[in-house]
This record gives C-alpha cells, structure tokens and sequence, in this order.
C-alpha cells in the first residue's frame, strides 16, 4: 500500500458528510483506508501519529478537507477522480429553477425567517462563535459539533438559561423536535412522552422501546455529552426539563443520561420534584436510588420506557425486571447444558448500551472488563475474562467514522472473536435511524459467517439487541429478520439481550462467574 494525502483548500464540509465520503472512498477496489477530516491542528496531529506525512498536512487550515490515503498504485491514480465524483453533488450549482444555497447563517435565517431552530455542524473552533450568532437571532441551537472548549460551553449555555433558549450540545448526537429526529435519531410516533438528556443511543433505545409499547414522543431534547458534570451543573438538563414540563402535549418526562456527578444529581432531584409531572430518571450505568414522590428511578432503559408508558396511560408503573421467558429461551439455547463456560464478547456500537450491559451482568455475577486500548483486528481475543467492547470509544474512530455508520472496524473485531474458540458468547446491538447504515445486518452476518468458517465445529451463541422501528429507514423487522438468518438470537431490546447473556453465561441459578 502507498500512501497519499491530498488537501481540497477552502472546501468545508459538516462531520457527517465527510464520514460519507471517507465511508465511499473505502469501497473503492484497491483503497485500504481512507480517512477524510478537516485540517484542524488536531486532526492533523491525529493523521500524523497514524503515520501519515507531517509536511504534506501542514499546509492544511482548518477550512481545509484533508483525504488521507493507503491504496494501491493503481488506485491512487484515479483516487483524485473519485473523489471529485463524490464530491460533485454537494458543489454543483443548484438545478434550474431550484433556490440558490445559503452560503451563511444570516443569509439562511434572512431567507427562512419561520426557523426557531439552527443546526450548527462547524469545527469546534468555530462552532461557539456561529452558535452566538444563531442565539442573537432569538434561535434555538443543535449543536453537533465536538471539541468545543468547556469554557466556550459555559458562555453559551448560561446565556441561552437567561433567554430561554436550547443549546443541545456541544457533542450532541440525537434529538427529536417537533416530530423531526436530529443527528442520529429513529422514527418514532408523536405521544406524550417528553425526553431530555445527555446520551444519544440511550434516547434512542427508550425512544423505540416506546414505540413498541404503543407510546410516543412529544420531543427529545438531547444536551450534550458534558452538561450533568459539576463544571457545567446541569445547565440545559434543567432548562429541557422544564421546557417539556410547560408543554401541554407532555404528560410524562424521562432523564436519560449518563451518571452525574453527585452533587448535580442532588439538585436535579430536587429540580425535577418541583415540575409538576411524573418523572422517570435513568442514570446510566449506575444502581438506581431510591425512588421519592413524583421521581422514579429506573433499574435500566427497559424499566424507563415501561415505567414512562405507564404514567403515560395513567396506570400503575410496573416492577421492574428481566422480561418474561428469559430463562426458558436461555434453557433452549443452552441445550441441557448448566451454563456456557467460555468467554463473552460484546461488541458494542452504543456506549450506553455497552455500560448498560455491563452493569446487568455484573448484578448476575458475570464480571466484565472494557479494554482501554484498542483490540487488534486479527489473531484470538486478548487477554482473560469476559470483556464489553464499545467500539464507538475515540481510540477506535479517530479519522473514522462512528460505528453506526461504518462498520468496518467493528465486522472486522468480530470476525476475529467469532473464530476464536475460547469464545462461547458475542454479544451485539445494532442501532438503526436516521444517519445510521442504510443496511447493516448482512455486513455483520458476513463478517459472522467469515469468524464461524474459520473457528470450526465449536458451537457459539450469538445475541443482538435492534434499536430501531419499522419506519426507519433500515426497517427493523427487516434486519431483525436478516440477523436471525444469519444465526444470530435476536432480542427486543438491549436489555433483554444482557439480561439473557447473564443467563446463558450464570446459569439458572445465577451463580457467579
């Protein structure tokens, strides 16, 4: 393999497009990778440590698209051709008759002045400045934008409180509003539930799990991945709650988010005990608290969709627990086998569900370890025990996309877990929607097919959990239906995928493993 880097100068792309392009480059026969970022000084630094050449990126700005190339000869020769193909679409001049593009956000408010909300996809350097700009507007704001500064954060945060305005984000990923899913979102219907919080797959997975109990979604406000911190004290948290509290179309709100730091917790309880409306509360990763008054805590993402669905209807909330049949579809599985005695590996692409799992088997006595390094591609499983692989963690999409929309990285590591045969147990999710792979199944019941070819006769369990609807774009009956061709025991939820690992790897009796 050659290397090239090639850097388009004054051509700025948002983070998801440029993930597209790096997706559709790869494709391309001959292209071993393809990595395609924006030249900020970090990016740079990051193409650098992969080894790419530091004076060919040094002249890029951070205005400038950096394509960083390991292909072939042959491919690197058309390589500047089929980047221009791909690119062709997003900078050809409009259709006859079609509107000209906004080229700025004066110039897009001006010509849309109905917008009460502006979606801001900048490099971080430049992302507080524009989201400014869209709250001297009167806007709310979208910000999908990473590696904006705390500081930064902060500023436009507390000035959004005092003007009653949404910051959601920075780094936020899913969102719902007005029936419109934001970032990475699935198509859920209109009901009277209201979200808010900071972890996208989690608002995914109760989002859907609503759905499929027959309740919808008012709005889902996501606030970024930092706003339950101590730094910045549940600034948008708090403002999202009680945005949805004065919503008549919301009778029931659900915090989704990953734990906060103790003292922010504290105040949010008492923030959320003075709303008005019943509560459910789903810190991620953590034991639930007791439950007091209006606020209830839920034991995991099942529990809240539950629980908020049966506010919703007015009934008493359920309690909470495994779903029914677990232990029997657990006894089918294992075949009169007392429990599986190998390795589990889950492979997560939701790092919410990923901790989920975690702490659902840790009540059954099955200990996990999340690897903080990257696992190798090829060769058998490192190290011991059972391990919980989020493979959207940073170390693993640096220059790449995010697992949801490309694969790659993750069918390659379970390939590789498949074929090893002190491996008796993968566990998956897979998380459709908007922004998502268009069809991701038969991509993992290749890379499956390709680990069970090589591993033999030794018999393996394979779980995934699908998050997702049938209105999305993936069609979850679809994929569910093409995971369960492929030998793959599929589940309603990710919940009930860990709950029945935990039962396959504890045994009946839940004994510690």
């Amino acid at each position: 393999m050659i290397e090239r880097v090639i850097v388009r100068t004054g051509t700025y792309h948002d983070s998801a497009f440029l993930m597209r392009v790096a997706r559709e480059l790869a494709r391309r026969p001959g292209i071993g990778e393809a990595t395609v970022l924006m030249g900020t000084p970090m990016n740079r630094e990051l193409l650098a440590g992969a080894g790419f050449a530091a004076a060919a990126l040094a002249p890029a700005t951070p205005m400038d698209m950096i394509v960083a190339l390991r292909a072939t000869a042959e491919a690197l020769a058309t390589a500047e051709a089929e980047l221009d193909v791909l690119l062709e679409g997003e900078s050809a001049p409009p259709a006859a008759g079609a509107a000209p593009r906004d080229r700025s956000l004066p110039e897009a408010l001006a010509a849309h002045p109905q917008v009460t909300l502006v979606s801001v996809a900048v490099p971080g350097p430049y992302a507080a400045f524009t989201a400014q700009r869209a709250l001297d507007a009167g806007r709310h704001i979208f910000l999908f934008s990473n590696n904006v500064p705390l500081a930064e954060e902060l500023a436009l945060k507390r000035r959004a409180v005092g003007e009653g305005l949404l910051v959601m984000g920075p780094d936020c990923g899913t969102a719902i509003i007005a029936g419109v899913g934001l970032g990475f979102a699935n198509r859920v219907p209109r009901g009277p539930v209201g979200l808010v919080g900071a972890s996208g797959t989690g608002i995914q997975e109760v989002s859907c799990q609503l759905a499929h109990l027959g309740c919808g979604v008012s709005q889902a406000i996501g606030t970024g991945s930092r706003d339950l911190t101590a730094d910045v004290n549940g600034l948008m948290t708090e403002l999202g709650a009680r945005v949805l509290a004065d919503d008549p179309a919301t009778t029931v709100i659900a915090l989704i988010a990953k734990h906060p730091a103790e003292a922010v917790a504290r105040r949010m309880h008492e923030v959320l005990r003075g709303l008005g409306k019943p509560v459910v509360v789903r810190y991620l990763g953590k034991p639930a608290p007791p439950s007091e008054g209006p606020v209830r805590y839920a034991v995991d993402l099942d529990d809240a969709a539950r629980q908020a669905a049966a506010l919703a209807r007015g009934a008493a909330p359920p309690a909470p627990g495994a779903a029914p049949g677990i232990a029997m579809r657990a006894a089918a599985i294992l075949g009169g086998r007392a429990r599986l005695g190998g390795r589990l590996c889950g492979l997560f692409g939701g790092g919410s569900l990923a901790a989920e799992a975690a702490l659902i088997l840790a009540g059954r006595g099955v200990r996990t370890t999340e690897p903080d390094r990257p696992l190798a591609t090829r060769g058998p499983l490192e190290g011991e025990g059972h391990l919980i692989v989020d493979t959207g963690e940073d170390f693993y999409t640096v220059g790449k996309p995010h697992p949801m929309v490309d694969q790659t990285v993750r069918c390659a590591l379970l390939t590789k877990t498949a074929a090893d045969p002190a491996v008796d147990l993968v566990l998956l999710d897979l998380v459709l929607g908007d922004g998502s792979h268009q069809n991701p199944a038969p991509e993992l019941a290749a890379a499956l097919a390709a680990g069970r070819a090589a591993r033999g006769a030794a018999p393996l369990v394979v779980l995934a959990s699908v998050t997702g609807t049938d209105a999305d774009p993936q069609n979850a009956a679809r994929q569910c239906a093409l995971l369960a061709e492929a030998g793959v025991e599929v589940t309603r939820s990710a919940t009930e995928a860990a709950h029945l690992a935990a039962a396959l790897l504890a045994g009946a009796k839940g004994g510690a493993q």
